[in-house]
């Protein structure tokens, strides 16, 4: 058996780190741990500065392309703001009741209608027999 595990094949799998480890004693995995943090703290430290660097270029590079240009981070930043007051229109709100415009009383019942929608029976039925719905007007 092949007593060299490399370490992707342990990061990779639970099974792999427990083959790794059956022939060491705690005090050597202890510190295999210890020396793998260190190393990975060095890692996110040396990516950090990578980072760090690469955004200082485009800073400088933003910088010198708005100094050709003539341009300033007032004329960026300035027009961001919301204009104070304007409300957005969204048309009626759900749940808002809208007053009748047509009424029509027929055998002693009152429909009421308030000319959106789909047109009632009743008032269909009174505009077919020659009425006009300028009649039902409240």
């Amino acid at each position: 058996m092949n007593t060299t595990i490399s370490l992707e094949s342990i990061a990779k799998s639970k099974a792999a780190a427990n083959r790794a480890v059956k022939t060491m004693s705690v005090e050597q995995v202890e510190r295999a741990l210890h020396n793998l943090s260190a190393a990975a703290e060095k890692i996110k430290q040396q990516e950090s500065v990578r980072a760090q660097r690469k955004k200082e270029m485009a800073v400088k590079k933003l910088k010198s392309m708005m100094d050709e240009l003539g341009i300033s981070p007032d004329d960026i930043v300035g027009n961001t703001k919301k204009v104070a007051g304007k409300k957005r229109s969204a048309g009626p709100r759900k749940g808002n009741k809208v007053a009748p415009k047509y009424q029509l009383t027929v055998d002693g019942t009152t429909h009421q209608w308030t000319g959106r929608g789909r047109t009632p029976v009743v008032f269909k039925v009174h505009v077919e027999n020659g009425g006009s719905l300028d009649d039902c007007l409240i």
